[in-house]
């Protein structure tokens, strides 16, 4: 019984060893088979956006050459981009919205895999292209997209079976949202943008007003008269008391295909006997040192609310500064001329009120845009004003009354070329 028992431990024991070995094996095999595969999957190795609310550049590296295709989708508006199984390796940091982007999401497919970027309202996808990294170093693909309407994106979407694929690049002359025509039936639209808001309260007089209350009020009574002559569509980019970064009020103007926006200010200044309202209009160099200390000012609010805006990218700079076309500066010089004179009836003017600077709240490619500076907070005077209802009642009419005639020369000169 002795001998037969040791036996039997014995047995048991080299049938442990056996399976324990069997496991070892299967899983150094199935191990070997997994890195075998890996090594076919593509990787994704890196991931970089910059740009803003109004135009984003994506770059995607690849340790080789994607086979990539694209298409869009709406509800809610999405940039799809079809890969092969491919591994992420992307820092969350890198990935995180912003801008145009409201949300990346990618991920394995099963038969493939996929990024998905969802645009805060609709974009244009300009151009999507597959390059070799110079250092030889594998490959990326470069996205550039830009703020578009509603319209634009369902024409995009109609025709994206004849113009997306692997590594599409229109020129510019075909990519949608550039263009400054608007659609056939499409009523004038005005986009009124009431001057900071939420966290940046803008300009306050010594007696407590603050700018952003009396822009948001004079914008309300604005869109009511413009509203009432039943011609326009008329729009705000903000309608309460939210913070809003200037980038994105481009946006909603685009987003709208505004023929028009109007961004309402009210500042201060040291010299406490200047006085009056003022037009400005869109330049690379200022008309005057107060108009440039104004601008510096306008484009500092979003640093105020605590989001700098990253100016290091001189490549997506330079192409806002370059899209402004010459047609949109025009127009947007034509209205400030007629504005002036309109408001000359009713509001008091600073000398030289037609004045100009680098306002980024200006900046839309294709639509022609002003601040008004409605007076100063600084002045006692003007600042009564601002805080009387007959006078807002007055200077906004004035306001449509200028839009009535540049609605009307605008649909003269489309009509009669």
């Amino acid at each position: 019984m002795g001998s037969a028992g040791t036996a039997d431990k014995r047995g048991r024991a080299a049938g442990r060893f056996l399976r324990l070995a069997s496991t070892a094996l299967l899983l150094t095999i199935l191990s070997c088979f997994a890195a075998a595969y890996a090594d076919t999957l593509l990787g994704a190795t890196g991931y970089k956006m910059a740009g803003d609310a109004t135009k984003m550049r994506i770059v995607v590296n690849f340790d080789r050459e994607p086979d990539v295709k694209w298409f869009l989708l709406r509800g809610p508006n999405r940039l799809v981009i079809d890969l092969p199984r491919t591994r992420f390796a992307l820092d969350a940091k890198d990935v995180k919205p912003r801008g145009l982007v409201r949300a990346v999401r990618y991920g394995d497919q099963g038969h493939g895999s996929r990024l998905i970027l969802t645009g805060k309202g609709p974009f244009a996808v300009d151009k999507l292209d597959v390059l070799k990294n110079d250092d030889g170093g594998g490959y990326r693909v470069a996205i550039d997209m830009s703020a578009a309407s509603e319209r634009e994106f369902d024409e995009a979407l109609a025709n994206q079976s004849l113009t997306t694929g692997s590594t599409v690049s229109t020129e510019k002359g075909e990519r949608v949202g550039t263009g400054p025509v608007s659609a056939p039936g499409h009523r004038f639209t005005v986009v009124i943008d009431p001057g900071h808001g939420g966290v940046d309260g803008g300009a306050e007089s010594s007696a407590g007003t603050v700018e952003k209350d009396v822009t948001l009020a004079f914008a309300k009574e604005l869109r009511d008269k413009l509203a009432a002559v039943g011609k326009y569509d008329v729009y705000m980019t903000r309608d309460n008391d939210v913070y809003l970064a200037l980038d994105e009020r481009v946006r909603i103007a685009r987003q709208h295909e505004a023929d028009l926006l109007i961004s309402i200010h009210a500042d201060t200044i040291a010299v406490k006997g200047l006085r009056g309202a003022t037009v400005y209009t869109l330049s690379d160099k200022a008309s005057d040192p107060e108009a440039q200390a104004l601008a510096d000012r306008e484009n500092l609010s979003d640093q105020f609310a605590g989001m700098k805006i990253e100016d290091d990218n001189k490549e997506v700079t330079d192409i806002l500064i370059d899209l402004i076309r010459r047609e949109t500066h025009s127009f947007s010089m034509s209205f400030a001329h007629t504005l002036v004179g309109q408001l000359s009836t009713n509001v008091g003017l600073i000398n030289n009120p037609q004045r100009s600077a680098g306002f980024r709240v200006l900046k839309a490619p294709d639509v022609p845009s002003v601040l008004v500076e409605l007076g100063y907070l600084s002045n006692v005077k003007d600042e009564a004003q601002l805080l009387n209802a007959d006078w807002r009642g007055k200077a906004a009419q004035s306001i449509t009354n200028a839009v009535a005639l540049f609605a009307a020369a605008k649909a003269g000169t489309a009509t009669g070329g």
